[in-house]
C-alpha cells in the first residue's frame, strides 16, 4: 500500500512539475495545512475522550459500568474473570462511543488477560469480531473528520451508523457463535 502512495504522489508531482510548476509547492503547502489541521482538531476530540475514560476509571464507574454489561459479556464469552469482564465493558463502551483510538489499550489489556488461562481462541475471536462490528451510538471520530471539514451538520451519521454498525455486530457475532467451537 505504501508502495502504491508513493508511486501515485511521485506521478502526481511530476505531472504538476510539467503542466503547472507554480503549483507543486502551493498544493503542497496547501495539503500540509489541511491535514495539520485536521490532525490537531482530531488529537484535541481523542484527548478530550481519553480523559473521560480516565475518569470513567477512576471513579468507579467502569467497575459499575462492568456489572451493568456483565449479563451481556456472559452470554458472548461465557464466565470471564472481573478484570476480563473490566476490560471488555471499557473497551464496548469506548466503541460504542465512537472512539476506536481509545480501545487500543483495554484491547491489548484484554487479550494479555485472555491469553493467562487455556484454550483462549473462542474468547480473542469474539472479542477481535466485537471490537471489529461494535455498535456506534455516537461516532464521534466520524463527527469530529464532518465538523473539521465544515459540514453543516455533522451529526447527520448518527442514526445510519447505529443501523450499520448493528447489523455488522449482529451478523459478526452469530458467524463467531455458529463457525468457532469453545473447549
Amino acid at each position: 500500500m505504501n508502495f502504491i502512495f508513493a508511486l501515485l504522489f511521485i506521478i502526481s508531482t511530476v505531472m504538476l512539475l510539467f503542466f503547472n510548476p507554480e503549483g507543486v509547492l502551493t498544493a503542497m503547502l496547501i495539503g500540509g495545512e489541511k491535514a495539520l489541521t485536521l490532525t490537531l482538531k482530531l488529537v484535541v476530540i481523542y484527548a478530550v475522550w481519553m480523559g473521560v475514560f480516565k475518569l470513567v476509571e477512576t471513579s468507579g464507574l467502569a467497575e459499575k459500568f462492568a456489572k451493568l454489561l456483565k449479563p451481556f459479556n456472559k452470554l458472548l464469552f461465557g464466565n470471564l474473570t472481573e478484570k476480563e469482564n473490566e476490560y471488555v465493558s471499557l473497551n464496548i463502551s469506548a466503541n460504542a462511543l465512537g472512539m476506536s483510538g481509545a480501545t487500543t489499550p483495554t484491547g491489548i489489556s484484554t487479550i494479555l488477560e485472555f491469553e493467562k488461562r487455556p484454550n483462549t481462541e473462542y474468547h480473542i475471536i469474539m472479542f477481535f469480531v466485537i471490537n471489529a462490528t461494535t455498535i456506534q451510538l455516537i461516532p464521534t471520530s466520524v463527527i469530529g473528520l464532518r465538523s473539521a471539514m465544515n459540514s453543516n451538520s455533522p451529526a447527520d451519521i448518527i442514526l445510519p451508523t447505529i443501523i450499520a454498525t448493528l447489523t455488522s455486530a449482529v451478523i459478526g457475532i452469530l458467524l463467531v457463535k455458529i463457525f468457532v467451537r469453545r473447549k
